[in-house]
């Protein structure tokens, strides 16, 4: 370590009380903002991330429609989508309705979903929160009104898509079944499309919307959620606007702490001058300073916010209301990325919110403090 930053590591660590508690003030505040950041950020990009799993699992990842009717010959349909890109890994031919779903006296609105898979002929799966409305345990009946026509169904078992919005509201029935009560045939409603990589869904559909013409329609998992994930990253951009401005206004405590210093060791300034030191030390001497300051802030707010986001990432002990939030805990994800650009402009501010200070230190004429001794 150079003689500057020597002196300046001493001057934090060993000067006068008040210097002393000036400095930790200052870090304290640096640290706090810092870890309010990365805590939120870190927040935001846990609700995107959960967000999209979520709806992935919930949606598909890719949805063929056609407005007006029914998609009759789905068989041929389903063989052409296949052939549309080889990342395609499946295809289900689905129904869709919207029904009343009664047992006991209980009345909720909901969706069944007819799905080509394995179930018993007159079983389904209801959404977690759904048969909690209804007070419905596994192989108990409940009561459908479909199309006009009331049907019984027997409950198999529940299902946790991790959102609010479908676990309340969906219960998914055999293909067939739904197909037979709804009067349509051999008809469906849609094809889920559910591919390799799930970003990668736009190009994917354009080639299933190239591939297959007018009147069908195809929508993304991203173009059913465009409102939702605009408004999470809006979100992140304004909260960092906001802790971005806690952070400056605790920087702009490292220049009035530096200039106190300044001031109080005027004296000891001018006889480092008087000794020879020149003015590019001096200053060095305070950009040294607000560095340490700046940095060890810096640090400790990034354990701060590492340890508060294990601490909701393990613990949950933060409940939300899923109605409102689609989620029931606050998820986290620390991206290093995003770390490591609070590091660096932090470092780069701390060193600007120095040179003021700095330059104020390296004017002062040695006869200014030695003038009364």
């Amino acid at each position: 370590m150079n003689l500057e930053a020597k002196i300046a590591v001493h001057q934090l660590l060993r000067g006068t009380s008040f210097i002393s508690f000036t400095a930790w003030i200052t870090l304290l505040g640096i640290s706090i903002g810092i870890a309010s950041l990365i805590v939120v950020m870190s927040v935001m990009n846990g609700f995107e991330k959960e967000l999209q799993a979520n709806t992935i699992q919930a949606e598909s990842h890719i949805i063929l429609y056609r407005k007006d009717k029914g998609i009759e010959n789905w068989q041929q349909m389903k063989a052409k989508i296949y052939e549309a890109d080889p990342s395609i890994e499946e295809v289900m031919p689905i129904t869709y309705n919207e029904v009343l779903f009664i047992k006991e006296g209980r009345v909720h609105g909901g969706i069944l979903e007819g799905q080509e898979k394995e179930f018993s002929s007159d079983g389904a799966f209801l959404g977690k929160e759904l048969a909690h409305k209804l007070q419905a345990r596994p192989g108990e009946n409940i009561k459908i009104l479909l199309s006009q026509k009331l049907v019984a169904l027997k409950m198999i078992n529940t299902f946790d898509s991790g959102l609010y919005e479908y676990s309340s509201r969906y219960a998914y029935a055999p293909l067939n079944f739904t197909q037979k009560n709804l009067g349509w045939g051999n008809a469906v409603s849609a094809f889920k499309v559910k591919v390799k990589d799930p970003s990668q869904v736009k190009t994917l559909a354009r080639k299933i919307r190239n591939h297959i013409s007018f009147p069908f329609f195809v929508r993304t998992w991203m173009d059913m959620n465009r409102n939702i994930l605009i408004a999470l990253k809006m979100e992140k951009v304004v909260m960092s606007i906001i802790l971005g401005a806690i952070i400056l206004v605790a920087l702009f405590n490292v220049v009035s702490s530096l200039l106190m210093i300044v001031i109080e060791k005027t004296k000891e300034i001018s006889i480092l001058k008087a000794m020879g030191m020149q003015q590019k030390n001096i200053a060095r001497i305070f950009l040294w300073q607000g560095t340490f300051v700046g940095l060890s802030g810096t640090v400790f707010g990034i354990l701060l916010a590492l340890g508060i986001s294990w601490l909701l990432r393990t613990f949950h002990f933060i409940s939300l209301s899923p109605d409102i939030y689609y989620l029931s805990y606050l998820p986290v994800e620390v991206r290093g990325v995003e770390v490591m650009m609070v590091c660096i402009g932090m470092f780069l501010v701390s060193l600007c919110a120095s040179i003021y200070p700095a330059k104020r230190a390296a004017k002062l004429y040695p006869v200014e403090g030695i003038r009364y001794e």
